[in-house]
């Protein structure tokens, strides 16, 4: 079977704007596998060492972000003047959640009884995979990419 070929057509013109090569069958497969050696990896670190990783993310981003504004912009059809904003956002959102996660993964402390101490540890326990639609419309599917 062969793979697919995926193009991303601009909502505001409906001209084809980026072509991929989709993911192969026995590539797709192995995202499962890929992501919990990866995991098992991650959870080892302490939770210091995770955050410094995400921070230098959110500085890779932010150093993107005028070039993200523009792919933003191209691909959704949103106005420049407002798509620095949504890099900027999330790397505010990221700052917000790297502040509290200290105090948010810290032990809690359970019911006390006596001669046994009673808490909950949060760890990671497993990869995640979030899939959120792009909210605009337009001219093609409605979704901003079409099949070739």
């Amino acid at each position: 079977m062969s793979v697919e070929i995926l193009t991303t057509i601009s909502p505001s013109t409906n001209e084809p704007i980026l072509t991929r090569n989709g993911v192969a069958q026995a590539d797709l497969e192995l995202i499962p596998q890929v992501a919990a050696e990866a995991f098992a990896s991650w959870r080892t670190r302490s939770l210091a060492d995770r955050q410094a990783i995400v921070k230098k993310a959110m500085e890779i981003l932010s150093g993107k972000q005028d070039e993200l504004a523009l792919e933003l912009t191209v691909q959704m059809g949103r106005p420049i003047a407002y798509t620095a904003k949504e890099v900027a956002t999330a790397v505010k959102r990221v700052d917000y959640l790297l502040k509290i996660s200290g105090d948010v993964l810290k032990d809690s402390e359970g019911e006390s009884e006596k001669g046994f101490k009673r808490f909950i540890r949060k760890v990671p326990i497993g990869p995640v995979l979030v899939i959120f639609p792009w909210n605009v419309s337009g001219p093609s599917n409605g979704c901003g990419w079409q099949r070739d």
